[in-house]
């Protein structure tokens, strides 16, 4: 890993008190072999002495300090813009590497067209039948699982693990997401800009999953994950569209309400500042529209026939029957998503 030519790839591992999780992170990226890499911890004003262990245990790892907590997005483009590399790595660091992790990633991107390229994750507490079939978002931005038959398919990388080319996309992330969603965003600009997206079996990474956010949805967490999907839909794709999925959004927000109201699921408050948010930022949203709109090199349908009109992974009869009824709405209004297409061989 010390050379003095720039390394191929910059692997980034945002940390906000992750102190606990950091040497199985690291210890299992450093004994990586085969491409040229350096790695890069951004610290988000840590409190529990991360920086200081890194520095005193792991001398090869450059440091950041922000000096604040910046989220997941912030801190990973303050990362971004020392990075040597032309190939950036971003890694949880709630992760532990296997064998060939890296060097999956980036086989799998040599393709000119490729710009950015997801590990296996294998996240604690996910069944192992979701990971013989990789899945696709819907129009509210929600996992659906179990879409693609090809191996290589894939929607968007995953932020817990992927490679993507700074040449192509930049500094990836819009600096309000601070965390939630942002992985999305990252993948629609790419699609939208006419790069490919792929999947890679090759590079494997466990998953402890939400070590440092925790599972509870809190307001802050609820506000986050609401606002910036609806952000995503809502920036991204066209003013048509979004008249067509109209049904589908205000499902999402009737019944999320609902369930806040009655279960500890959501928070009400959160769902609350998450639908005035977009009532007290207009001016915002229209500028975030018309940045996005000056990289778009495809037409939206081709970004939609990758993805999916089904509302829900459940496969209960109730799942089912909202799934049938989704996707009827989408061919009435002429959404060709990828369920309607067999000639990718999902």
């Amino acid at each position: 890993m010390a050379s003095d030519s720039p390394p191929l790839c910059s692997v980034i591992i945002v940390n906000f008190n992750g102190r606990h999780l950091l040497d199985a992170c690291l210890d299992a990226v450093l004994s990586q072999s085969g491409p040229s890499f350096e790695v890069i911890l951004v610290d988000n004003g840590s409190t529990d002495g991360s920086a200081g262990h890194v520095r005193n245990h792991y001398p090869k790892v450059r440091i950041v300090d922000a000096g604040s907590n910046l989220g997941f997005s912030g801190g990973t483009n303050l990362g971004v813009e020392i990075a040597r590399g032309g190939l950036i790595v971003l890694l949880n660091n709630d992760t532990i590497v296997e064998p060939g992790w890296i060097a999956g990633l980036v086989a799998a991107a040599a393709p000119a067209d490729v710009a950015i390229v997801s590990s296996l994750v294998l996240t604690v507490g996910i069944p192992a039948r979701y990971y013989e079939r990789n899945g696709s978002i819907n129009f509210l931005c929600h996992n659906i699982m179990r879409v693609f038959g090809r191996l290589e398919n894939i929607f968007y990388g995953g932020g817990a693990s992927l490679l993507y080319k700074k040449e192509l996309l930049g500094v990836p992330f819009d600096n309000e997401y601070f965390v939630y969603c942002e992985d999305v965003y990252l993948g629609l600009r790419a699609r939208f800009m006419g790069y490919r997206v792929l999947h890679s079996n090759a590079s494997v990474v466990r998953h402890i999953g939400s070590a440092t956010s925790g599972k509870q949805k809190t307001a802050v967490i609820t506000f986050l994950q609401e606002r910036n999907r609806m952000l995503t839909v809502l920036t991204f794709f066209s003013r048509w569209t979004i008249i067509r999925i109209l049904p589908f959004l205000l499902i999402n927000s009737v019944s999320k309400t609902a369930l806040a109201l009655v279960s500890r699921r959501y928070s009400f408050p959160g769902l609350v500042r998450a639908y005035w948010w977009f009532l007290v930022h207009p001016r915002e949203l229209r500028e975030k529209r018309a940045l996005l709109a000056r990289e778009r090199f495809v037409h939206e349908r081709e970004v939609i026939s990758w993805m999916t009109g089904k509302l829900t992974n459940g496969e209960s009869f109730p799942g089912k029957l909202l799934n049938g009824l989704a996707l009827l709405w989408c061919r009435l209004v002429r959404l060709k998503t990828v369920d309607f297409l067999r000639a990718r061989d999902r």
